[in-house]
């Protein structure tokens, strides 16, 4: 299922960082909003219009927190070298096979439209979860500003 902004998220209270956290029925619907929840921060809540698509593999970690943060950075790292937004997300492959796969709509950060979005400097590890509790999952990362 592809997911597209804006998707639910919750701002976390977090000294001198941001925070979301989502839910989802499924673990790849919670790791696509955990994409688009780091969207909606970058583009301060302004559309990202899909120009183009491409697929990332992430290399498999040892858990699911592991994987979202490591495609989480590789699409702030995107986002910081060819300045683009992913505007939706298709989870294709989770481990236990050998590596995560996703499909990423990406739009270009307009400065004008996306003003309002927060300077983030990198995806931490601190008080990152992703988990399955009664039949929902829920994950959140802190992200560095």
């Amino acid at each position: 299922m592809r997911y597209v902004l804006p998707q639910p998220y919750r701002d976390l209270d977090h000294t001198a960082d941001a925070g979301v956290e989502v839910e989802g029925a499924s673990a790849s619907e919670a790791l696509a909003r955990l994409v688009l929840a780091q969207s909606a921060l970058l583009a301060g809540g302004g559309p990202v219009a899909v120009k183009r698509e491409e697929r990332i593999v992430v290399g498999a970690q040892t858990a699911l927190d592991g994987v979202a943060v490591a495609l989480l950075r590789e699409l702030l790292f995107r986002f910081s070298t060819e300045r683009v937004i992913a505007g939706s997300c298709e989870v294709l492959a989770l481990p236990p096979r050998s590596s995560a796969e996703v499909a990423i709509g990406f739009g270009r950060y307009d400065p004008e439209l996306h003003a309002e979005g927060v300077d983030l400097k990198a995806v931490t590890r601190h008080a990152t979860r992703f988990e399955e509790v009664d039949g929902r999952w829920w994950a959140q990362v802190i992200f560095d500003i």
